[in-house]
Parts: structure tokens; sequence; C-alpha cells
């Protein structure tokens, strides 16, 4: 018998009961970002990034028109409709709305406010984040990343000009000044760890600073992260005292917090203590380093994995933790790579220092478990990583905003989503405070550096047609939306397991 007629079976009451059922009230949705789906976004640095010669090579393509979300959105709300989601997670591209500096764009705040508006004309949520990796291009003008002639109006020379935060929570604040009456929920940036990591340390995002030592960590890394962890307060305060209103009259006026990427990081050799501590000292870096800042008011400024700094300008602005999920990660202690000394076990990672994985006697994972992007999926890290986020970040609400898999094959999408839910299930019956999952992401986009190729979405995308086409993730995951939980006989289709399907 087909999924699908077993799941008309049990709308008959033939028999077909859920097994893992979630809270009242859990939050159901799916995720964009502006620069991947828009299309037409050339006033940032990214747009830059793929397009300047003295780039070439970033990115394997440049983004172009994206997926013409700008103009098609309102058939994208449909299918997010008729899944039965109940919040959308979308970004604001700043650099459209404030085109050059202290420059507002009225014409692109009317189109976001209709945009927020066909959501809630669906009853459907809107989750604001208010920085998606993009930067204006007079923030940080990659065409003069030396800034020779010193900061100006059309070159700020980046975050760590001192006026940066200010600039980003000036925005911040204008945001939730135009737009507080239809949102109340807030992200100030997303995944801020990876965009420093990624764009100071390994250069795979603009700028595109390159400098895997400890002088790269100490000179790129951490200013970047202090601004960031100051832009973040003082954006928290601006919202906060801009946004006024209960857009849907649930007693919430303005739920303001930050999304994090954070992934299953562990010991190579769980029996050997040394790489035990390099993988404590890799996911200190990677997955804490900024919750801790701007959540505990803490930094670890020499990586060792335990923050000295105390930051109280920084501390609990936060109300919302958001937590995106990818891969595993296997970690050796390697004391040749100060400050953290360790080597992760990331092919990418590996293969952009000229090295493999069989150099440091790191595993293979298994060839079904691989998606396009090259890493490996491990369905049940996402509710392992509920436990110790709650433990560290007492009081925080946890809400998955990001988890996915880059596939072409629609039941490895559909089992990714199921076997993850069920370890999220198992998380929240353990009482952490998940109250969402938000499913990375709506429809095919543009995957920064890795350009169109991995296909992430609930719904794919002909490029040439820019038509849309119903994956099995998205009717599985519409079913559980539906059910609020895991039904006997999607588990048994797409929850049982050791790997993923074989297939791209």
């Amino acid at each position: 018998m087909t999924l699908l007629l077993l799941l008309a079976c049990a709308e008959e009451g033939t028999g077909d009961p859920v097994i893992y059922a979630f809270p009242e009230g859990f939050r159901w949705g799916a995720a964009s970002a502006a620069h991947q789906v828009e299309g037409g976004n050339t006033n940032n640095n990214w747009y830059q990034f793929e397009t300047l010669p003295e780039f070439a090579g970033k990115t394997a393509e440049p983004s172009g028109a994206a997926t013409e979300f700008y103009t098609r959105y309102e058939a994208d709300f449909d299918l997010l409709e008729r899944m039965g989601a109940d919040v959308f997670r979308l970004s604001i591209e700043w650099s459209r709305v404030e085109p050059s500096r202290d420059t507002w764009d009225e014409a692109e705040w009317t189109h976001y406010r209709e945009v927020i508006e066909a959501l809630r004309a669906r009853d459907i949520e809107p989750m604001v984040t208010l920085h998606h990796f993009t930067d204006p291009i007079w923030l940080n003008d990659l065409s003069d990343l030396d800034c020779a002639a010193g900061p100006t109006d059309s070159n700020m020379c980046g975050w760590t000009n001192p006026e940066a935060p200010a600039e980003f929570a000036e925005f911040s604040g204008e945001a939730a000044t135009r737009l507080g009456d239809l949102v109340d929920e807030w992200s100030t940036f997303n995944e801020p760890g990876g965009y420093v990591l990624s764009g100071y340390l390994g250069g795979a995002f603009p700028p595109g600073y390159s400098n895997l030592t400890v002088d790269g960590i100490q000179d790129n890394v951490i200013p970047v992260i202090e601004a960031l962890a100051t832009a973040n307060a003082l954006a928290y305060d601006a919202v906060k005292a801009a946004d006024r209103t209960d857009a849907n009259s649930d007693n919430v006026i303005a739920n303001v917090g930050f999304t994090n990427s954070i992934q299953w990081i562990v010991p190579l050799d769980e029996d050997n203590p040394d790489d035990v501590a390099a993988a404590e000292r890799i996911q200190a870096l990677y997955g804490y380093a900024f919750p801790d800042a701007v959540i505990l008011g803490k930094l670890d400024r020499d990586l060792d994995g335990t923050p000295e700094e105390e930051h109280a300008e920084w501390a609990d602005k936060c109300d919302l933790l958001g937590y995106q999920y990818y891969y595993r990660m296997p970690v050796k202690y390697q004391a040749s790579f100060p400050p953290v000394e360790a080597i992760p076990c990331d092919a990418s990672v590996l293969e952009a220092l000229g090295m493999s994985l069989s150099d440091f006697g790191c595993p293979e994972p298994h060839p079904d478990d691989i998606t396009q992007m090259g890493y490996e999926h491990y369905s049940p890290g996402l509710g392992l990583l509920a436990e110790p986020l709650a433990e560290r970040y007492p009081g925080v609400q946890l809400r998955v905003t990001e988890a996915g898999i880059a596939t072409t094959t629609g039941k490895r999408r559909a089992e990714s989503i199921v076997r993850q839910l069920v370890g999220l299930h198992a998380a929240i019956e353990d009482g952490q405070p998940v109250d969402g999952y938000i499913h990375w992401s709506l429809t095919d986009n543009f995957e920064w550096a890795e350009g169109f190729r991995p296909r992430f979405g609930l719904y794919s995308v002909d490029y040439d047609t820019m038509e849309r086409g119903v994956t099995e993730g998205a009717t599985v995951l519409g079913q559980i939306i539906k059910d609020n939980g895991i039904r006997q006989s999607v588990y048994d289709a797409y929850g049982v397991g050791e790997h993923l399907s074989p297939g791209e």
C-alpha cells in the first residue's frame, strides 16, 4: 500500500495513529533569505563578491535573478499556506531599503510591507531577519578593501568601524518602526558565527579574508565578533523601543533574538581526552562564541574554550535563540593548528587547506549520508543539540530556524525531515524548550558560494522557467504539520533506517 493510500485510510479512521505528537501550539514553517531568492540585489557586497574580477572563482556563479521571489512571493506563499505552515522566516535586504548611508528607499520599504501583509493575509506569522549574510556596499566596499583613503559615507570600511554597530541599530529600529504593527518576531543576525568564520577566516564569504592562523583569528575574527555583539545589543534595544504593537494579539510585542549555526561536533576518538578537549574547543569557536557574548556577556578571546572577558553591555540581549543544524563533524587533536589545536574532519575545510581526510586519519562518511554540500547528514544531531543549548543558556526559548538537506532525491529529503523530527520530539519530551521547526528552505535557491546546484527546497525551481515543483519533502512535511506529529505510516515509510536512501 502506498504512503498516500495509507494516509487516505487514516483520514477514514482505519487506524494510523500519530506516534510522535508535538505540543499544542508548536510552530511549523519554512525559511528563505532575501539575497538567495529575490534576484536583482546589486547594492550589497555579495553582488560584488560574485562579479568583481578580483574575486573570480570564489563563487560558482552569480545570483542574478535568483528565484524571482521579489515578484513571485504571493505564489510562493500559496505553497506555504497549502502545507499548513503558520510561520515563515524571511529577511529584509538592508541594502535595498538603505542603498546609500542614511538614505531610505520608500518604494522598497513599501515592497517589504506588502510582502509581510501577504503573509498575514494567509494567517502566517512573519519571522523577520535583519541581517542574513549581506552588507550594503557603503558599509564595506569590496572594490576598496584596503580603504586607503580611510572611512567615508560611501565606504565605512567594514564592521570594525566604530560607527558600524550604530548604523545597523538605526536600520533595525527603522524596520521595527515601519513594520512593527505586522511583526512580533525579529532576528538581528543570521548565523553570525558562520558569517564571521567564512568571511574573515576561511575566505568563502565576503570580504574573502583567508588566514587560518592565530594572527588571522586575533586580527580579523575577534574584532568582528566584538562589533557584531555590540551591534546586536544596540539593535535589540532599538527594536524593543520602536515596536510597540502586538501584531497578532498574543501578548507578545517584540520577541527579539538571533539565529545560530551549530553542528553536532564529536571527538574522533571518544576515549582520547585530547580529541574530546579539541572537539569542545572547536564547538566553543563555531557554535558558542557569539551566543556566549550576547546571552552571557562573555568573550573567549584566546579561544581556549573558556570565556574570560565579561561584557555586561552585551548580555541578555536575546529572547529567542534560533538554532540551525546541518551535519555531524568529528574533530581530532592536532597541536600544529593553534590556537584551537584541532583539525575538523570536514572534507571541504581540509580541501581549502590543500589536505584530505586521509591525511589525518579522518573517517569517510557513509556514502548514502553525503549531501550535495559534501558533508555528512546526521539526523539525530538536531535533537541532540537541544539539551546542551538549553543547559548553556537557561531561560532562553529555543526554536529550530533552519534544518534541511541538499538533495535532488525526494525520498532522502522526506527521510531527513522525519528522522530529524523524531529526534527533536525526544528532546521536547525530555523537557527541552524548543517551540518550533522551520525548514530550510521553502524553495530551491542561490546557495552562496555553491551557486544554484545544491537543492534545499521543499519545492524545486526550474531555473529556465522559474516554475515551482512539489517534492516528496513538501508532501510529507505538510502531512506532519496537519497532524502536528508523525503518523505510524509516515514513520514506517521514512523514519526507519540508519542511513538515507541512495541518491544525490
